[in-house]
């Protein structure tokens, strides 16, 4: 992506998130701002669900003494998907 796109999408999206705060008297947080990305959906659910698989996978392993299957199995249950919509998820990367 180009220099110049990236930079005026941080100016206007710090500029646009600044003001969204002070309208509704928030502290400027980086919660806050999360919250913010997802609301205006700069931040796809789907992106989201993938990140939580992955770190959860990641945190999860070794307590299952690195059985991946097991593991997934936990996770799908966990997170209400199915565990084929887990194991896609981890293979894209």
């Amino acid at each position: 992506m180009q220099k110049q796109i990236l930079d005026t999408f941080q100016r206007d999206l710090t500029t646009s998130f600044r003001a969204y705060c002070k309208e509704h008297q928030y502290e400027v947080t980086i919660d806050r701002l999360i919250t913010y990305l997802i609301d205006k959906q700069l931040i796809a659910g789907s992106a989201i669900r993938r990140f939580v698989i992955r770190q959860e996978f990641e945190r999860e392993l070794p307590k299952y003494e690195g059985r991946k299957t097991e593991t997934i199995r936990m996770l799908a249950n966990r997170l209400h998907l199915s565990e084929r919509t887990v194991w896609s998820a981890l293979r894209q990367r």
